[in-house]
């Protein structure tokens, strides 16, 4: 299955944003958000609704640094869940160290990105 390029950068940007903005998460895992969430739901957004571990398929047009910061997004990811990571309660996911490099990771992925509108 093809992806197409315009529905996964918007994908992309809106998991992107939440996973980079600690405030964003920390509201939506307390509950306190309109949309509330949990690390393991930001998993299935990651790798499954959005299809973001898939960047460097050619159809996205991706450049060279936008598919290492997406190898990097995705690299962390998977570290923090070697760990068991997404299982711990969110209050301990929010600064855990393996977490602010997801964070990181995701920050510099989105701006990477976000000149390819």
């Amino acid at each position: 299955m093809a992806l197409d390029r315009k529905i996964w950068l918007g994908d992309a940007f809106s998991v992107l944003d939440a996973i980079a903005d600690r405030d964003v998460l920390h509201d939506a895992w307390s509950g306190k958000s309109n949309y509330p969430t949990s690390p393991e739901e930001i998993y299935n957004e990651v790798f499954s609704d959005s299809f973001l571990g898939e960047y460097a398929r050619p159809e996205l047009g991706l450049d060279e640094a936008q598919k290492m910061a997406g190898k990097e997004f995705v690299d962390r990811m998977r570290d923090f869940d070697k760990i068991g990571g997404p299982e711990l309660p969110w209050q301990e996911v929010i600064d855990h160290p393996g977490w602010v490099k997801v964070r990181e990771a995701a920050g510099r992925f989105l701006a990477l990105l976000r000149p390819a509108t």
